[in-house]
């Protein structure tokens, strides 16, 4: 169902343009079908555009009677161009999540056996983190919890940028030679 209302509640405009729409709906219709395939879409598209030529409503009237159908076909076709540009621009930004696509996206969480396997290393490292020197604790802290970058570390410990990279390189080492029961890889890695 179509809805339009003119500006200013004359009478005479209402009148006028439902003559319009009872003149030219099909043909309304019949060129938004040219653009678009769904019923629904066609009717937004006669809505749009009546609402626009309600908007103009004193100016359609003034108008030939043989120019009134060209510009009733020319607001259609604008409006069908205007709904399709929105419609791609909405169809870039959107994902269909049917048809088993959701079996293409990773789930965020991790599996049993990976979060078996991170608390196995992170008991490691609990079990070693006082034998290490505070200087090792505060830097591993400061770099893996507090997520600090070697800029930020060479400042608090009052060093050039290229020496921290050694000194993290020399503290993951020591906790790799501490840690129990795993390989200097995994230790390495349980920090990384």
């Amino acid at each position: 169902m179509i809805v339009f209302t003119v500006p200013g509640d004359d009478p005479a405009g209402t009148a006028f343009m439902q003559d319009l729409y009872r003149r030219y709906s099909r043909l309304m219709f019949a060129e938004a079908l040219r653009r678009v395939s769904n019923r629904q879409d066609c009717e937004d598209i006669v809505q749009d555009a009546m609402e626009s030529l309600c908007q103009k409503a004193d100016a359609l009237r003034e108008l030939p009677a043989a120019a009134l159908p060209a510009y009733v076909v020319y607001t259609v076709k604008n409006k069908a161009t205007d709904f399709l540009r929105h419609q791609a621009v909405v169809g870039r930004h959107t994902a269909d999540l049917g048809d088993g696509c959701l079996e293409d996206f990773q789930s965020p969480a991790p599996s049993l056996e990976e979060l078996a396997e991170l608390r196995e290393r992170l008991d490691g490292l609990g079990r070693i983190w006082p034998m290490l020197p505070e200087e090792d604790q505060e830097l591993l802290y400061r770099k893996y919890v507090l997520g600090q970058d070697n800029g930020e570390l060479a400042e608090v410990f009052h060093c050039r940028r290229d020496s921290m990279r050694m000194r993290l390189t020399r503290a993951r080492r020591r906790v790799a030679e501490l840690m129990k029961g795993g390989s200097r890889h995994d230790a390495a890695r349980t920090l990384a």
